[in-house]
């Protein structure tokens, strides 16, 4: 069994990886370029506020509906229609702002669609990824795809993005139309996989219904959800807040802030890459459990130092277990949820996970307003030890294969 984890992942991952990746690199430099350019020709803050909410309302909105299609649908095709669909926004936003015609409402229409292509392409993604590797090797092939992801689209997309932005404000643009257009070349080349079902003339809703439901009767699925959604509370509450704490409470220069950001995703990137290792030592359950304790420990650790290389250590340690939780959580759910549902698996997981980071924000900026941004990065520990109790049981008691069975 130790030979079948370092099996090579084949041609048909490598296919996946590179598109995801040039995928994401483009997602990466939207994610900067886009607000500079609302900023620059959007006086009104609200006006550039709504463009940023409009990239990300596709995952509340379209989540179900995606995930629905990604089983009823070819999911390599859509994948491709995903990357095409952006590259003709992005496009479009080019010819706009090169004529001088690029207002609210074209920014807001592109946005929309730019978010609508993500969401389309990450539940096809995510569901096509089990029919192209063997289920002891899902582990391995997550790490490797999360880490180049986190490279291309949170280092080096975010910084290229904005470079570019300030060479020509079309350039980043243009050349993310192009990532995505070079993506779908690479995906068109993945083999073709199964045909969808003769279910997938049923209505929509219905299949959108199953998918909520079977997430919600299967105890350790349910589990993992609402971990997740705890966690990105968490997470993105401490996103929100990091900036006080770093320049208000430690006093250090805007330059520290973007060190330190810069130094958790260096954490998320070797977790990406060590969580094949750390899953097949200590099996699953116990891989999970020990990414929630050092989350949860971090926490605390970040608020009661005044020592900004502290600081740094404890982010560096978030973001390589919240990167080895999500390897080793996806992982398992590939491998637990049964293939005809795992496009509407991940649109209902996206929704009840990612719907609570707005929540995390918020929660965040009120606690640090009532009692700083130290006591409300400590108190963040304690909806990580309530995930740690939620997940446990669940995770000790089942008794189905998970990938840590092949240590």
């Amino acid at each position: 069994m130790a030979q079948t984890t370092k099996a090579p992942l084949g041609g048909a991952y490598r296919t996946l990886w590179t598109a995801s990746t040039i995928s994401t690199l483009g997602d990466g430099m939207r994610f900067t370029a886009l607000p500079l350019l609302s900023a620059v020709l959007l006086k009104d803050a609200f006006a550039v506020s709504l463009v940023s909410a409009a990239a990300t309302l596709p995952w509340l909105v379209l989540s179900l509906p995606a995930g629905a299609l990604a089983d009823r649908w070819n999911r390599n095709r859509l994948m491709v229609t995903a990357d095409l669909l952006r590259a003709c926004a992005l496009g479009a936003a080019v010819l706009l702002l090169t004529n001088d015609r690029l207002g609210l409402e074209a920014l807001l229409a592109i946005a929309l669609l730019l978010g609508a292509g993500e969401v389309l392409f990450d539940c096809a993604s995510f569901a096509v990824l089990p029919q192209l590797v063997d289920a002891e090797q899902l582990p391995k092939a997550n790490g490797r795809l999360f880490t180049a992801q986190t490279v291309s689209r949170d280092m080096a997309g975010h910084v290229l993005g904005s470079w570019l932005f300030t060479v020509g404000q079309a350039l980043p643009f243009l050349l993310n139309a192009c990532s995505f257009v070079l993506s779908a070349a690479f995906l068109s080349r993945l083999p073709r996989g199964p045909q969808p079902s003769a279910s997938s003339s049923r209505r929509l809703l219905k299949e959108i219904t199953e998918g909520i439901s079977y997430i919600w009767s299967d105890r350790l699925v349910r589990a993992l959800t609402l971990v997740a959604g705890l966690i990105n509370a968490v997470y993105l509450g401490q996103v929100a807040i990091f900036v006080l704490l770093v320049t208000r409470v430690l006093h250090l220069p805007a330059s520290a802030y973007g060190i330190l950001i810069a130094v958790s995703a260096l954490g998320g990137v070797l977790g990406g890459a060590l969580a094949d290792l750390i899953t097949r030592r200590l099996g699953t359950a116990r891989s999970l459990m020990a990414a929630l304790i050092v989350v949860a420990l971090s926490g605390p650790a970040t608020a009661a130092t005044t020592i900004p290389l502290v600081v740094g250590v404890a982010y560096f340690a978030t973001g390589f277990s919240i990167m080895v939780w999500n390897v080793v959580a996806v992982s398992l759910r590939q491998e637990l949820v049964p293939a005809r549902l795992l496009g509407r698996s991940i649109g209902a997981y996206r929704l009840f996970a990612w719907g609570t980071m707005p929540v995390g924000a918020a929660l965040y900026g009120a606690m640090a307003d009532a009692w700083g941004p130290r006591a409300a990065f400590a108190a963040g520990s304690l909806l990580t030890l309530a995930a740690l109790c939620l997940v446990g049981p669940a995770l000790l008691n089942s008794s189905r294969p998970k990938p840590s069975s092949v240590s």
